[in-house]
């Protein structure tokens, strides 16, 4: 039996979905100098998965 391990896409969208879930649960709570590092992060967590998802996976044996 072969253990996979996760590809390096699929660790950059959960990196992704964890920076997006944070940024957005904060989003309430974020004052008015914050609201721009929280939209920053919102971006860059959706870029995260984006990426994550379309990169492909490596054929090394």
């Amino acid at each position: 039996m072969e253990i996979k391990e996760n590809s390096p896409g699929l660790k950059r969208f959960f990196w992704g979905l964890a920076v997006f879930v944070f940024s957005a649960s904060t989003v309430v709570l974020v004052t008015d100098p914050y609201i721009m590092l929280d939209i920053g992060l919102i971006i860059l967590g959706i870029g995260l998965m984006i990426s994550g998802l379309s990169a492909q996976k490596s054929t090394a044996p």
